[in-house]
């Protein structure tokens, strides 16, 4: 690489793109010395809002802004002017006075030469040594003015100087200043916001001294381009004759009024780039390569000591070998050779960049720690009930099929469904069937919080899979950030231990009102450095305004996280989706990974009750010769996945009722789990379905069931002594089972197996309730290995109720049942097992029919895995 051919500035990706080969989003850019966290959160937004303002001319006097900045940083708006970008401001003030002589402290920017140059002003340099550490010599400039003092004299000085970073003794250029009332000093404190130290002239100014302003620098807004000058009103008002009338555009302005009332920003950025530039210093410095200039901006000066390395040629090498971008010093007078400048960037970037430094100059015996984690794909949606849950799903087995070992995670979960782990912990359902697509034990760690709502106000929160305590929305929101630590290190240990890790976010990305709590969606996906794909559901209507939506609403460093799109449940032609994928694709600048079909009779356990609630579970269609089993649908129903594997039996029909009209004549009446027993028995109560179903039993022609909950509700009585459920206390059952049921603190949670007693079936499934149950006199229908019951007889031979959820999940017992029942209603039992609920085979055809919906190429790229 020529220095000819360099650019005079940092940041020219167009010419680093043309040197690596690569998209230029693909470069680390070293060169160009911006804010590393990007612009403030507030700036999407605020341009979005002002669009329509651009069919107006602008405020040629910007007087908002100036206000703003009057205001908030105390610079009276007649002392301000606006630029576009500050070297529009640094080439107009050699134009508003007869200047003799012009002072530069060298190397600098070198903009302030080419200013001066076109006002045919002479030029004095004022040399910063390398001996004296870069560091401006006060008697030799005031040295100089004393020679001068017949003369108008301009004088450009950085604070921090361009390239080296150092500071200006505020107190001794005030002095000089003051003593000199024949020279303007310019000071350009476009670095100034990054310096953790105070020392500012923006509230020292003399009538001699005026600063110029870069806003593009702190705002990370190059392409914005926004500049202030603060002096006298008599300079201000010279440069503005100079200037444009319109020297910003309605963004710009914009910007700057709402930055001039956001000083947050400013203080995050200083604490950042103090912290990470002290750290990028010390991993410098154990490479032994570099002199270092030491620095109070957003950048570094490096000395190569090296003599046989030419700048040019480590700045080609990084890019064509590393796509990384650095600035050449060559053009800097005084840094003709061997110097180099490198901005201040976050310690993951400046950990790649220590590493290709470490690689070119074979420091191999220097530890570098690259920060690399391991792959993660993260589906979050536009909303929730978009089949998040179930792509996650997919994607888990397809990464299995294709030999890796992955693992699910969801690190929060608001959920009625639980399961319950091998070790005896209780996490989301949905986690449960994304280990077994994962071909996996399901453990705690993929679901370290899962949420159960109790009442209207108040959920059950479950932390490792273990029960803590109810909580209302206010004290979660003050659990939170505690709770993430141990989220963040659930996912770091099976991140450490898995190939993959597939994470699944709830809800809809754009809960704006959510997001400072956020721990699930782009929160997590930043801990885990995922790539993201939003899922969004094409039934619901409106799929490419809710993209867009969700990208709008995103902050910049979210929006970063996105890789891309998937667009669920459509059905039809898809190239009629073609005009709206170009217009997602061109306004979000992201790509559509994949179009996923409507998947019906998928026979995967829905986990949450969005889909239950719907009535897309309700089975109505005519009856026939099939069984009818009725679901009572209670308002704090849980695990009602219970009768998932009744639902594929061909001569049964599940119904769901929640009122008592909607009960009709069935042939089975279960009474699922509830997570607020004494709530739901009373719904029972005051709806009438209590009085139905003693009225089915009086009849004698219904089979009558209560699983968990539903099962203490058929009891004699349930209390709640310590208030775990609800402060209502206890109340009496609907004493069809001779037993009693007191809440304890401690929750069960268990695998369990056992057998039915008069079938002399297996039974297996898992054990979640609070519930000691009492049984005066009931019998033991269902038992353990050890013979602890299980469930029990009711008061008649058509009554039961167990504790054990996945009861009939077992085919043998499951037909078994079924055939009782047709015996009842004078059907011939099938005897013969008519349908296997087992769950591969409907994983595999989900994972096909996802692996041959989405590109699968694509998202193996964006994962680093091809």
């Amino acid at each position: 690489m020529n220095r000819k051919n360099t650019s005079p500035h940092g940041g020219n990706l167009d010419q680093m793109t043309e040197i690596s080969g690569v998209d230029p989003s693909q470069i680390l850019d070293f060169s160009a010395n911006l804010n590393p966290l990007g612009f403030p959160d507030w700036l999407r937004p605020l341009l979005n809002s002002r669009i329509s303002y651009l069919s107006q001319y602008p405020d040629p006097n910007y007087t908002k802004a100036k206000i703003s900045f009057e205001n908030h940083w105390g610079i009276s708006r007649e002392e301000i002017v606006f630029g576009n970008g500050a070297s529009e401001l640094i080439y107009t003030i050699p134009k508003v006075g007869s200047y003799d002589l012009a002072i530069i402290a060298e190397p600098a920017y070198s903009d302030y030469r080419k200013s001066i140059e076109l006002a045919n002003i002479p030029i004095q340099e004022l040399s910063l040594e390398k001996g004296s550490d870069f560091l401006l010599d006060y008697e030799k400039l005031n040295r100089i003015l004393e020679e001068n003092t017949d003369k108008r004299i301009l004088i450009f000085l950085g604070h921090p100087n361009n390239p080296t970073g150092k500071l200006l003794d505020r107190t001794k250029i005030l002095k000089i200043s003051s003593n000199h009332k024949n020279a303007l000093f310019v000071i350009d404190e476009s670095f100034i916001d990054f310096s953790s130290d105070v020392n500012s002239f923006r509230k020292h100014r003399t009538e001699n001294i005026c600063i110029v302003w870069s806003l593009t620098k702190i705002l990370a807004l190059p392409g914005l381009r926004m500049g202030a000058l603060l002096a006298n009103k008599s300079i201000i008002s010279r440069v503005s004759e100079l200037l444009p009338s319109w020297t910003l555009n309605s963004l710009a302005a914009a910007v700057l009024e709402k930055f001039g009332e956001d000083k947050t920003f400013i203080l995050q950025t200083k604490e950042k780039i103090k912290e990470w530039r002290s750290s990028f210093i010390e991993k410098l410095n154990s490479l032994e390569t570099f002199n270092i200039v030491q620095s109070e901006a957003n950048f570094l000066l490096l000395e190569i000591k090296d003599r046989k390395v030419d700048p040019s040629s480590l700045q080609y090498k990084l890019l064509k070998e590393f796509k990384i971008g650095i600035r050449d010093c060559g053009n800097f007078k005084g840094l003709e050779n061997h110097y180099i400048r490198i901005a201040v960037r976050t310690h993951e970037e400046n950990s790649k960049l220590i590493h290709a430094f470490s690689t070119i100059f074979r420091k191999k015996s220097i530890p570098v720690k690259i920060l690399r984690p391991k792959p993660a794909l993260m589906l979050q949606g536009t909303a929730s009930n978009v089949g998040k849950s179930i792509l996650a799903t997919a994607f888990c087995r397809i990464f299995t099929q294709d030999g890796y070992k992955v693992a699910p995670f969801k690190s929060q979960n608001m959920a009625l469904n639980s399961f319950v782990t091998h070790e005896g912990a209780e996490i989301g359902r949905a986690q449960a069937l994304q280990a077994q697509a994962s071909r996996i034990r399901p453990d705690y760690r993929m679901n370290p919080i899962l949420l159960k709502p109790s009442s209207e106000k108040d959920s059950q929160v479950i932390l490792n899979g273990k029960p803590i305590e109810a909580m209302d929305f206010r004290d979660y929101m003050k659990f939170k950030l505690q709770a993430f630590e141990e989220v963040k290190k659930s996912y770091d240990s099976l991140s450490n231990e898995f190939d993959l890790v597939v994470l699944e976010g709830a809800g809809g990305v754009s809960e704006v009102n959510l997001k400072d709590k956020d721990i699930v969606n782009m929160r997590m996906a930043e801990h885990a450095k995922a790539k993201v794909l939003l899922v969004g559901n094409i039934d619901h209507g409106g799929v490419f305004g809710s993209f867009v939506g969700a990208m709008e609403t995103m902050y910049e460093w979210e929006r970063k996280l996105v890789s891309g799109f998937l667009i669920n449940r459509f059905r039809g032609i898809q190239s009629l989706l073609d005009p709206g994928i170009r217009y997602l694709e061109d306004a979000t600048q992201k790509k559509v990974f994949g179009i996923i079909p409507y998947l019906n009779d998928l026979r995967l356990p829905e986990e949450d009750s969005l889909e239950f609630k719907s009535g897309s579970l309700n089975d109505l269609s005519p009856l026939g010769s099939r069984i009818d089993i009725v679901l009572i649908d209670t308002p704090r129903i849980s695990n009602h996945t219970d009768l998932d594997s009744l639902r594929i039996e061909p001569d049964v029909r599940v119904r769901i009722a929640t009122r008592k009209e909607e009960i009709g004549n069935p042939d089975v009446i279960i009474l699922p789990g509830s997570k607020n027993v004494i709530t739901d028995l009373l719904f029972l109560k005051e709806s009438g379905i209590s009085e139905s179903i003693l009225n089915f039993h009086k009849e004698g022609k219904t089979e009558i069931v209560g699983i968990c909950g539903g099962y203490q509700m058929l009891g004699e009585s349930v209390h709640d002594p310590f208030r775990i459920e609800s402060n209502l206390g206890s109340a009496e059952g609907l004493n069809l089972i001779r037993i009693k049921t007191v809440l304890e603190k401690e929750k069960l949670l268990k695998q369990t197996q056992g057998k039915h007693i008069p079938s002399g079936k297996n039974v297996f499934g898992y054990e979640i309730h609070h519930g000691a149950t009492k049984e005066p006199s009931a019998a033991p229908l269902f038992q353990t290995d050890s013979g602890e019951p299980l469930g029990h007889q009711g008061i008649s031979e058509k009554v039961w109720g167990t504790y054990l959820h996945g009861v009939f999940d077992d085919d043998e017992f499951r037909r078994w049942f079924l055939d009782k029942v047709r015996t009842q209603k004078g059907m011939s039992p099938l005897v013969k097992v008519q349908a296997k609920y087992e769950l591969e085979t409907n994983l595999d055809r989900l994972a096909k029919e996802v692996r041959n919906s989405v590109n699968l190429n694509r998202i193996y790229e964006i994962l680093g895995l091809k």
